[in-house]
This record gives C-alpha cells, sequence and structure tokens, in this order.
C-alpha cells in the first residue's frame, strides 16, 4: 500500500448526542474551549474542541427534515448521525486527516476499501471576531456495511484556517491533541483487514484479546469486553453487549498533568488517577464517552 507522512491520521472522532446543549455544558466542565456552533446541509450541527492537528466534535440534529439528503452513492450523512444517536450515544464515527480528497479515494479504492464516494458541501464558518466566511469542505465516506459503529470518513477542509483557528486552541485542562479512540468488540481481531487497507498491514498490531492500528495523528484500539474492563478499570463501560462494537473513549494528550487536575476539582468532576498518573473520566461526564487525559 503506497503511503506518505502526514496520512489519514485522527483529524477528529464524532460524539453524536441528543442534547448538544447539554453536552456543550459537560465537555467545557471539563476543561475544553468549545467553538461557536455550525449547522450542516443534511440537518446536523456541531460544536467543535480544536487542538493544533485534530479535534473532538460534538454533533446532533437540528433538522430532521434534512436528514435524508443523499450523495450520488446514496449515502445520507445526516441519517446516519440520527440512527447513531438512536443506536447508541457516543462515538459515531471518525473522520481521518486528508489533504487531497480525489487522491485519498482513488488509493483507498485502489487497496479495497469500502467506502460511499465522495461527498463536497459547503457550510457557513463563524470566526472568533464575528465575522462569516463559506466553508468548503470534501469528505470521503468509508461506513463499514456490517459494523457501522466502527466507520470513518476522509475530511478535506479546503479552507483549513476557518477551523484550525489558534483562538479555539486553547483549554483550561490543558488539552492539545487526540492520542487515541479506543472501541470495544467481541472480536477485535475482526477488523484487521479494515484497518490495514487503511494504513498498511505494519502499521496493525493484534494481540490476545486486541487490536492497535498506529497513525501519525493517534492510534486506535479495540478490545475485547473483557480486556476493556482491566483497560478501563474505575469507570463504567459505556456500552452494553447488544450494543458491540462500539466506540467508548478518546485520550487526549495535556501539556499539565497538574492543571487538569486543578480545572476538574475546582469544578467537581470526578476521575481516577490511573497507574500512569493519567486521569480517567467516567463516560456520565462527556457524551457517554470516557475521557482520558494524560501528559
Amino acid at each position: 500500500m503506497a503511503t506518505k507522512k502526514n496520512h489519514l491520521g485522527i483529524d477528529h472522532p464524532l460524539v453524536a448526542i441528543a442534547d448538544i446543549d447539554k453536552a456543550v455544558t459537560d465537555f467545557a466542565r471539563l476543561g475544553f474551549f468549545i467553538n461557536p456552533r455550525h449547522h450542516h446541509p443534511w440537518g446536523t450541527d456541531n460544536h467543535l474542541l480544536m487542538f493544533p492537528e485534530n479535534f473532538i466534535e460534538l454533533i446532533s440534529v437540528y433538522d430532521h427534515s434534512k436528514l435524508d439528503m443523499v450523495n450520488e452513492k446514496g449515502f445520507a450523512f445526516g441519517r446516519f448521525i440520527q440512527n447513531s444517536i438512536e443506536r447508541k450515544e457516543g462515538i459515531s464515527l471518525v473522520a481521518l486527516h486528508s489533504e487531497d480528497a480525489r487522491a485519498d479515494h482513488q488509493l483507498l479504492e485502489d487497496n479495497g476499501v469500502e467506502n460511499q464516494g465522495i461527498v463536497d458541501f459547503r457550510r457557513i464558518a463563524h470566526r472568533p471576531d464575528g465575522s462569516e466566511e463559506e466553508a468548503v469542505v470534501s469528505l470521503v465516506m468509508l461506513i463499514n456495511s456490517q459494523e457501522p459503529a466502527i466507520s470513518n470518513f476522509l475530511c478535506h477542509q479546503h479552507k483549513p484556517d476557518l477551523v484550525w483557528v489558534e483562538d479555539w486552541m486553547t483549554h483550561a485542562n490543558g488539552a492539545n491533541a487526540i492520542t487515541m479512540v479506543s472501541y470495544i468488540a467481541a472480536k477485535p481481531a475482526d477488523f484487521y483487514e479494515r484497518f490495514a487497507g487503511l494504513y498498511g498491514a505494519e502499521a496493525v498490531t493484534v494481540e490476545e484479546g486486541g487490536l492497535i492500528a498506529k497513525t501519525d495523528k493517534g492510534d486506535f484500539e479495540i478490545l475485547s469486553p473483557e480486556r476493556a474492563k482491566l483497560r478501563f478499570a474505575g469507570v463504567a463501560i459505556p456500552c452494553n453487549d447488544d450494543q458491540l462494537p462500539c466506540g467508548i473513549a478518546i485520550r487526549v494528550k495535556t501539556h499539565s498533568i497538574e492543571q487538569a487536575k486543578a480545572h476538574l476539582n475546582e469544578n467537581n468532576v470526578a476521575y481516577i488517577l490511573t497507574e500512569e498518573n493519567g486521569l480517567r473520566i467516567a463516560a456520565s461526564y462527556a457524551g457517554n464517552t470516557i475521557i482520558e487525559i494524560y501528559s
């Protein structure tokens, strides 16, 4: 598989929730700066929690009448998000960073990676000074038809300066990057072909009860239910057996673990101090998603 540096790493996990206003309040309580709300043409709205190379997207539905807008292959992004929320709030899919959607689409076609084609769209972007400009975005949908909860899309921002705004990247908890997205699956090894198709066999490691796929912007981790209970000791797993597979956790890096602790303490947010001196926060605080903070 042809690869290149800074290619298809974690751009942003989408945390899909029914009540986006509550999610904004919850994530702000954890110490994340929340940027202005934006609207998509297919009926979803979002807020972004920005870091220098990737971000977390909080996404919900504001207009159900638009959910069935489809691309040329019949894929309806809005309906996918609504279905995700109905199935289980939390991580619905993860966007991968692309700087040339069409070239990357062809690369994945050549590698036999299942996809639902390209979605080009425009939306109004709100700048920190209150001005507005039209953002132009191309997506390549990589929906897993068998297991939609472990799905992706390539995200190519044609005007990246409208998204990566420095004023939005200062967080009270010191967070500055996503370093891992975690899933639970009954058989993690079943997803080897998918991640090897995206990143090459050399980037994917399978072991007893687990799979790791390394990218240039963080890792994907898939764990068996047994491994997940050990890995996330001290907090409840936000996924029932009948919801497997599912995304359950996002790990972020902070420039100061003490700053993160101080903010959580000040806001009465309970956390587990891990053996590696990280902070593990229950999914009930953050859109049914476990948040881990490490330095």
